[in-house]
């Protein structure tokens, strides 16, 4: 019974940890371009952007040639910055959960805020 209890106890540790590695810091996000923006980039509309755009994550950043597609991440969304090379930022999509290199060309801008609340905050 105790190595059954002792077993849960490890299983929630590991699906429970990645959950709250970053729970409550304050990190620096990018902020992809709008859908608005690459409308304009495109010549299309906003629908169609939101339809038909997904800005992929790379294997390596850009000055390793960058290999696979490893993820995707919508117009507009933001990630929590791992990394940063001097031409890429090295992310975790939100909407795979997917962990690549993305180019600074695809980022509106970077900003701090808070990974529970999502509100801006200063870096410590």
């Amino acid at each position: 019974m105790t190595k059954i209890v002792f077993l849960i106890q490890v299983i929630l540790l590991v699906i429970l940890i990645p959950q709250v590695a970053f729970s409550g810091e304050c990190k620096e996000y990018i902020e992809l371009h709008s859908a608005a923006y690459l409308s304009k980039e495109y010549g299309k509309n906003e629908m169609w952007v939101l339809n038909n755009v997904k800005i992929n994550l790379w294997e390596k950043p850009s000055h390793n040639g960058k290999g696979k597609k490893v993820g995707q991440m919508l117009p507009g969304s933001r990630a929590v910055i791992l990394e940063s090379s001097a031409d890429d930022f090295r992310v975790m999509s939100p909407l795979d959960k997917s962990v690549g290199w993305i180019n600074k060309v695809q980022v509106r801008k970077t900003l701090y805020q808070d990974t529970e609340t999502r509100k801006p905050c200063s870096p410590k």
